[in-house]
């Protein structure tokens, strides 16, 4: 097994991503924390994936609901070998039509959460013998997208934040490791709930998703939470033992060119 007696913390741990992310490191011999802001929906995915699985309550762009968190996790577990930050939002809506408020909302989320993240679990980081960090972008923060200007420079900013963050850590002497995915679109239930309310609308927008990605149009569907999970898995394993502060695109080669 490739990540033996490891623990990871998995933030957004209840949503299609963070669960498949948790299920492939336990399937992989590590120990999982999922880590939602819906506690009972965390401790539904830790129930199914069994003993090597717990739930903790966590608003990741919170500092109290952190430290509140790693209180609990502390008492569990003396390290962290895998930190995963996943937990994001998304939406739509160009610089006409969103407001401040909006835009401040995807940048707590999705990139102040990070820093929150990685400053906060730091001490169980460095216990680890070797850490891998790993943070899910999106290809929206290489491709920037006109009518996603708020989710864009959110993912961006983590991408930016990713490479800062493992440049420091090799300056510093720390084994720990923090490298960025970039998922393309992704079907997960975030997704097929925007897809569209009748069952022509979510197909044709199905297909169109298919089309940006052009091994999506040879294989027939989009990325898929499993896909992000392999990936991660890799960056999180010894495979990866000497590579650090990359931008790892799964997307069917929707970023080829950028």
């Amino acid at each position: 097994m490739k990540l033996e007696e490891n623990i990871a913390l998995v933030t957004g741990g209840a949503g299609g991503i963070g669960q498949a992310i948790c299920a492939m490191m336990i399937s992989e011999g590590a120990k999982a924390i999922v880590a939602d802001r819906d506690l009972s929906a965390a401790r539904g995915v830790a129930q199914n994936l069994g003993d090597q699985a717990i739930a903790v309550e966590l608003n990741v762009a919170s500092a109290p609901s952190w430290l509140n968190a790693l209180s609990q996790i502390e008492t569990r577990f003396p390290r962290l070998d895998i930190l995963v930050n996943s937990a994001g939002v998304s939406g739509f809506g160009n610089i006409d039509q969103i407001d401040f408020e909006f835009w401040k909302r995807f940048q707590e989320v999705n990139s102040d959460s990070v820093f929150l993240s990685v400053k906060h679990c730091l001490p169980m980081l460095r216990k680890a013998k070797a850490a891998s960090i790993i943070n899910i972008g999106s290809t929206q923060g290489l491709q920037p997208n006109p009518n996603l200007p708020a989710y864009s420079a959110s993912k961006g900013a983590l991408r930016a934040l990713t490479k800062s963050l493992a440049l420091h850590f090799a300056d510093n002497g720390d084994n720990i490791r923090c490298n960025a995915i970039h998922p393309g679109s992704t079907l997960t239930p975030m997704m097929e709930a925007n897809l569209g309310k009748t069952e022509e609308e979510r197909q044709r927008n199905y297909d169109l998703r298919i089309q940006a990605h052009p091994l999506g149009k040879v294989l027939g569907r989009i990325v898929l939470p499993e896909d992000i999970a392999k990936a991660a898995l890799f960056l999180a394993s010894n495979d990866a033992e000497f590579i650090t502060g990359i931008d790892l695109p799964v997307d069917g080669g929707a970023t080829a060119f950028c």
